[in-house]
């Protein structure tokens, strides 16, 4: 037959069931801290592994950035080069077409030159045939006036 429990018997079994759970709730978060760093460690190695697989896109997309500014660098040096070139034919042109019109320009100063000086030679040749004119007409007059100074001085007589 049980015996009736005395309160050092209680006092005992309470004390059992403390130790128990006390156990029993070391045991639960020796549990609980396991799970937790199992949770951390796992959560670190997501991290990490999202974050290389971040690196290489990133890189990946670098690449690919790289690559059109490469392509955009190279397209538009072509672009310069062809506008340099077309450039460099309509100044081209334009020089020749300059050259010419000046040519031109230069052969009508010529020529209106060359009329100038005939102009200023016949000019030279009147002036000469003019001078000699008036030597001529100077000296007939010189020669008409000592005629007449003589033929005035014979009438008047000595005096």
């Amino acid at each position: 037959m049980p015996r009736p429990a005395d309160s050092s018997d209680l006092e005992r079994l309470g004390g059992d069931l403390r130790q128990e759970m006390s156990g029993m709730g070391a045991d639960r978060r020796q549990e609980m801290h396991a799970m937790g760093e199992q949770v951390r460690t796992e959560l670190r190695q997501e991290i990490q592994a999202s974050a290389a697989e971040t690196r290489l896109q990133m890189e990946q997309f670098e690449s690919r950035i790289l690559a059109r500014v490469d392509a955009s660098a190279t397209k538009t040096r072509l672009q310069m080069d062809q506008f340099e070139s077309r450039l460099l034919a309509r100044v081209d042109a334009s020089a020749a077409e300059t050259r010419r019109y000046m040519g031109v320009v230069a052969e009508d100063l010529m020529s209106d030159i060359k009329a100038v000086a005939e102009g200023l030679g016949a000019l030279d040749e009147r002036v000469e045939r003019f001078r000699g004119e008036v030597r001529e007409d100077f000296g007939r007059v010189d020669r008409r006036l000592l005629h007449l100074e003589g033929r005035v001085i014979g009438r008047s007589g000595p005096a």
